[in-house]
């Protein structure tokens, strides 16, 4: 799988996960707007009626991301698009019907047909290696670490950054105002200090989607490089000498 195949469905990916979020959010709200006393409903009943579809969407919003999480990980660290059932990989068009599966087509089939279910996603991420100087202390440690180190560089803006450190592997998510920022982060974070697997759920502002998107219809200005992850082991190299699957993927 090429560079610009991986970039794409980590795009997919990325909206996605904003797309389940969003709903996830809508449905809360209308969960508050049930709960508010001036909402009269004749029965208990009935209010539960409305109520369920609401919490099993919630739930299922939450797994998804849950999967698409995984999968954004499995990117990471080199291992997307393996099948976790057996070894093989994953066909290119499934990925882009199902960005965040971790079956191919038999082994899924094989699943249904003996009733069988993967690993919670929490027990199938595969952890990713700390720097040695880091080794040892706690990952909220580790993220003020981190939130001191790109303070110091005035191309960042920090305030929407948000970032977290789970199993060695570094999460970032919220706004920045440009690519170029971004770039920045992840080069300080891979090569001033050490990190080898950043999964990158940063979103660019409004203001420069749009700037992108009258670009988009220029000849040779395809803005399709935008990073799903800087890993630096296996950043440009390893898009060029391997066939390529997201995990090394609730």
């Amino acid at each position: 799988m090429g560079k610009e195949e991986i970039l794409f469905l980590r795009n997919m990916l990325v909206e996605r996960r904003s797309s389940v979020l969003e709903r996830v959010q809508r449905l809360a709200a209308a969960w508050q707007e049930l709960e508010e006393p001036a909402i009269e409903l004749e029965e208990e009943a009935q209010k539960a009626s409305i109520v369920k579809p609401y919490d099993k969407l919630d739930e299922n919003g939450k797994i998804e991301i849950e999967q698409i999480d995984l999968a954004l990980i499995k990117m990471s660290l080199g291992d997307y698009g393996v099948c976790e059932s057996c070894g093989d990989d994953i066909a290119p068009k499934r990925l882009q019907a199902i960005p965040w599966t971790r079956l191919c087509v038999e082994c899924a089939r094989d699943y249904e047909k003996q009733h069988r279910s993967l690993p919670q996603t929490a027990e199938a991420v595969v952890s990713g290696k700390v720097p040695d100087e880091y080794e040892g202390l706690p990952n909220e440690q580790i993220v003020h670490l981190i939130y001191e180190r790109l303070q110091t560089d005035e191309r960042i803006e920090t305030e929407e950054l948000k970032i977290s450190l789970r199993k060695g592997v570094i999460f970032l998510d919220g706004a920045l105002e440009n690519e170029a920022e971004r770039d920045v982060i992840l080069q300080i974070l891979a090569e001033s200090m050490g990190f080898s697997s950043i999964v990158d759920r940063i979103e660019i502002n409004e203001v420069e989607i749009e700037q992108d998107e009258i670009l988009g219809g220029v000849p040779g200005l395809d803005r399709l490089d935008n990073r799903l992850f800087y890993d630096r082991d296996m950043h440009e190299e390893a898009f060029e000498t391997r066939g390529h699957s997201l995990f090394n993927i609730s």
